[in-house]
């Protein structure tokens, strides 16, 4: 008789966040973030594959762009088809100096329309022009 052995590999989802229909967006430690559509569970809609694990997502509904916080200090923004659309910057004047654990949109404010908190203990406001960016696109 031949034994055989099967080994189950476990992905650990950092962030999951219902968005406009019937979408979820779900983010994990294997470097990925994947567009789900709650009627069909087999195979996601959108799968975006990034070079840093993935922790809090966030996702600004009225524009339907993905915000990826990622343990390598970078933002990244995706439209909800997996297009890159920008990466915030980096740098000693703006940015993160440590890992960024979420991020937070927030559709109404007039100066700051994302928000981002890292492991350096900041909380950095930013100013993206939704309207520009999705034009670039």
């Amino acid at each position: 008789m031949r034994e055989t052995s099967s080994v189950v590999a476990f992905i650990t989802v950092t962030s999951a966040v219902f968005t406009v229909g019937d979408n979820v967006v779900s983010g994990s430690d294997d470097r990925t973030v994947k567009v789900w559509d709650l009627k069909n569970m087999r195979s996601p809609i959108a799968t975006i594959r990034t070079d840093s694990a993935v922790n809090r997502i966030n996702v600004c509904v009225g524009q339907r762009i993905i915000a990826l916080p990622h343990d390598n200090r970078q933002v990244r923004l995706f439209d909800m088809s997996g297009v890159r659309l920008a990466r915030l910057p980096r740098s000693n004047r703006q940015g993160h100096r440590r890992m960024v654990c979420c991020t937070a949109w927030s559709e109404d404010h007039p100066i700051c329309n994302l928000f981002t908190c890292g492991f350096d203990r900041q909380a950095i406001g930013w100013n993206i022009n939704i309207p520009a960016l999705l034009q670039e696109k």
